[in-house]
């Protein structure tokens, strides 16, 4: 899978525009969840995503409700993670206790496709790496060293993705939701403190009018 990681994301499926994130966007939640630490933190106060969640599955997951059918809570995608960024879920996490959670803002997937590889029981679907949807990275205008006129290009440098998911205008980054996976690379390369990138749910496609 690592392979063809370039290839695969050129038929990233189309979602929402990023701008639609954008409005649903508190400032606030960059600081609180970088404060926070590794401390659990739901994703999200406001809205599920387009999964049906408030917080973040591994690469794969389906659906909420047919993942938490077919999870059986064995562990394996947290053992055979490389970067050691799954972690089962524990008591009042939010998630079901023992299914398997990733906080691409404390620790970025590297989308190698290990965990999916390992799951016995097809919670996690083998997906190419350009139709994985963790979520969505989001630019906090307000710190970003783009929008101050400064050039930054620490989170398109850190974009695994071909075609990139961040692109600029000037300098400022533009997030490309069409390809974006949400796997958090960008929010670690970041150079502030907090960093100015942040990976949030990403929202379920709007109802389409009768």
């Amino acid at each position: 899978m690592r392979q063809f990681a370039g290839e695969a994301a050129k038929y990233a499926t189309r979602m929402v525009p990023g701008g639609r994130l954008v409005q649903n966007f508190d400032g606030d939640l960059f600081r609180r969840l970088y404060e926070e630490g590794k401390s659990p933190v739901p994703a999200s106060r406001d809205f599920e995503d387009m999964h049906g969640r408030r917080f973040f599955r591994p690469p794969g997951a389906l659906h909420e409700v047919p993942f938490l059918e077919a999870c059986s809570r064995c562990g394996k995608c947290v053992d055979a993670c490389p970067e050691h960024v799954l972690h089962l879920a524990a008591d009042n996490e939010g998630p079901p206790k023992g299914t398997p959670v990733l906080r691409p803002n404390h620790g970025a997937c590297t989308l190698c496709g290990d965990c999916m590889s390992a799951c016995p029981t097809g919670a996690l679907r083998p997906t190419p790496v350009g139709e994985i949807r963790i979520g969505i990275a989001v630019i906090q205008p307000d710190s970003c060293l783009g929008y101050q006129n400064k050039s930054c290009r620490a989170c398109h440098d850190a974009c695994p993705l071909e075609p990139n998911a961040i692109d600029f205008d000037a300098t400022v980054p533009k997030v490309d939701s069409r390809v974006c996976t949400g796997c958090g690379l960008c929010v670690h390369a970041c150079p502030t403190k907090p960093p100015s990138v942040l990976v949030l749910p990403r929202p379920a496609r709007p109802p389409k009018e009768a």
